[in-house]
């Protein structure tokens, strides 16, 4: 489904959303953003040298509150993206392009809107003709679009673009190809679309180093490169921790909203994770190399300073020579630290431990989806040389939750009670790690509470369907199916329907109704 969005926000709702009107809101160099500026929120802004800005909660929040509403000052495509309509996001094949400007769109209804009218009439103004050769495989110039709408603030809101540049770039840790990728784009939209006298090389450098490690996924698309990206400059003044205290929603206009999931003590910091929900159960090593990575720092928060993880050992390897104990990152913050058992006097290297670890990836990621029982072999195998709770231990059951109920073959319908049986319990064990490392109700709980109750379901209806139970017991399982689809619900109902959570949000409403139904029938 394709959702209708401008390529930035108007000048009257970026007011909405940010403060006051464009006459009155012009700040001097030396000004700060406060929460004042956002409006009616529960978080106070802090600064830190390390950090840069980041919020902490102006009182005591408790699980469910609303902590701010966010809105993206801009949309456009991700990086490598093929050719799009940049109105409604739908691809292009090139058969119909705006005569004025030269951009591919889908036809006239796109052409005639306000969005892509002033986009439009800036190109014009430059006399520049966009010529876009390529399609149906990613094209480079689509890089330039969502910078250049960041830049475009500059000229149609001063308050929202001084608030973006005032986010971290990161450019001390560019490497030499990021930097030639940021050179080409500058010359793109600096001149080839002549755009020089309005921003300098440094502005368009400085606006890329912030997208890069401050955007966000909006919406993935149908396919490789049509996945969307947007910039929400408030949301990006969260700070990231392992543990989450809160979870961002994304509504269907692309709207956020902040919501706490565990209670947060007024002046605690407020933090999210930046990483996917998939990988909350990852092990630090892992986690760290890919914010590093990924976000340009190094994560140093309470989880990632423990060995053990919050006694979770989500990290830990069974120790070849006492067989009996676990061998644990002794500084978990140096990348090359030493590993050493905690029931013995066993050390491995850093190396060792990774060598061992890289091919384990290897061999779980060789594994295709249409083969479960390769990887319910390889589990059997890994508890053999890693902790139970270790994180590719994790991986495989989630792979194997993925699979069974979803994939060709082995449908609900199709699973014996052995199968069903060891989908719940991967879901249950997966929701005690959750509940320590992603607590409260976050999008990692909907998820598995969701996948639980498809085998619960068909766990409750096989023994009726045979006559092997009776009618008040399968009635009491399906209240049980109730009380988990409403929490489901709760959940994952309010993210964006265009979004693999949303619409399991949505499929629980209907799961909801009908076992309801059900129940009463059956009265």
């Amino acid at each position: 489904m394709s959702v209708k969005c401008s390529y930035a926000a108007s000048a009257g709702q970026l007011t909405a959303w940010y403060g006051t009107s464009r006459t009155e809101m012009e700040w001097d160099d030396n000004q700060e953003p406060t929460a004042a500026d956002h409006g009616d929120v529960l978080y106070d802004i802090g600064k830190s040298d390390t950090i840069g800005r980041y919020m902490v909660a102006r009182r005591n929040i408790t699980p469910g509150e609303v902590v701010f509403t966010d809105q993206p000052a801009v949309i456009g495509p991700d990086n490598a993206a093929i050719p799009m309509c940049l109105v409604c996001w739908r691809k292009v094949s090139g058969h119909y392009k705006c005569r004025m400007c030269g951009w591919p769109l889908c036809g006239d209804s796109c052409r005639e809107t306000k969005a892509h009218g002033k986009e439009c009439v800036i190109f014009q103004e430059r006399e520049s003709k966009v010529e876009v050769t390529s399609f149906g495989k990613p094209n480079r110039m689509y890089d330039a679009i969502l910078p250049l709408r960041v830049l475009l603030l500059k000229l149609t809101n001063k308050k929202v673009y001084r608030l973006v540049c005032l986010l971290m770039d990161h450019k001390e840790n560019q490497s030499p190809a990021q930097q030639r990728r940021q050179a080409q784009i500058a010359e793109l939209i600096r001149v080839t679309w002549g755009f020089g006298k309005d921003f300098s090389v440094n502005e368009v450098k400085h606006v890329l180093g912030i997208l890069s490690v401050n955007s966000f996924v909006v919406h993935d698309g149908a396919e490789d490169g049509m996945d969307l990206i947007g910039l929400y400059p408030w949301t990006s003044l969260i700070s990231h921790c392992c543990v989450p205290n809160v979870k961002i929603i994304t509504r269907d206009d692309f709207s956020y909203i902040c919501e706490s999931t565990v209670n947060i003590p007024a002046g605690s910091e407020i933090v999210t994770s930046y990483h996917h929900y998939y990988y909350h159960l990852f092990g630090t090593m892992y986690r760290r190399s890919d914010i590093k990575q990924t976000w340009k720092f190094d994560c140093i928060c309470y989880r990632c300073k423990d060995p053990t993880e919050l006694g979770t050992f989500v990290s830990g390897v069974k120790c070849n020579k006492c067989k009996n104990s676990f061998l644990l990152p002794v500084e978990p913050l140096d990348y090359n630290t030493a590993w050493k058992c905690i029931g013995c006097d066993n050390m491995r290297t850093s190396d060792d431990i990774g060598d061992m670890l890289h091919k384990l990836e290897v061999e779980i990621d060789s594994i295709p989806t249409c083969e479960p029982e390769q990887l319910e072999q390889l589990l059997q195998e890994l508890h053999s040389s890693l902790h139970e709770n270790h994180y590719l231990v994790s991986d495989c059951k989630r792979r194997l939750i993925d699979v069974y109920g979803h994939e060709k073959e082995y449908e609900y319908d199709n699973l014996s009670q052995e199968k069903l049986e060891n989908k719940s319990d991967f879901c249950n064990q997966l929701l005690h790690l959750s509940s320590k490392l992603s607590p409260g109700k976050s999008e990692l709980r909907g998820y598995l509470l969701w996948e639980r109750h498809g085998a619960e379901l068909r766990l409750a209806q096989l023994p009726w369907l045979n006559m092997e139970s009776s009618t008040e017991e399968y009635i009491n399982k399906l209240q049980l199916c109730c009380e988990s689809l409403q929490e489901i619900i709760d959940i994952l109902g309010p993210i964006r329907v265009d979004s693999e959570e949303g619409a399991n949000g949505l499929r629980a409403k209907t799961d909801l109704q009908t076992i309801e139904q059900q129940i009463l029938e059956l009265q």
